[in-house]
């Protein structure tokens, strides 16, 4: 009985992972484009690439404060913000 229960189990968690909802890109392209972040005015594939570049951006970012912090007990002050837009380009 308790084989069946763990073979049920294991079946049934696979498919509940499916059932959960994926990112929503268009709302969050649409909202970096609004904030001037994304360059308006690009296609779907060079928004993708540019929304893949501020991502990588982001990452990048966050590992060198995170090692800045780890080293001097301090995070160093970094312009986050850019003057233009993010154009694949």
């Amino acid at each position: 009985m308790k084989r069946a229960c763990l073979f049920i189990l294991l079946l049934v968690c696979p498919l509940l992972s499916f059932a959960q909802s994926q990112p929503d890109d268009e709302r969050l392209l649409r909202a970096l484009e609004e904030r001037g972040i994304i360059c308006k005015g690009l296609s779907y594939e060079e928004k993708q690439e540019a929304l893949r570049i501020y991502l990588q951006r982001k990452a990048m970012m966050k590992d060198k404060k995170q090692k800045d912090k780890d080293t001097t007990g301090q995070p160093d002050t970094l312009d986050d913000t850019q003057k233009t837009c993010i154009s694949p380009e």
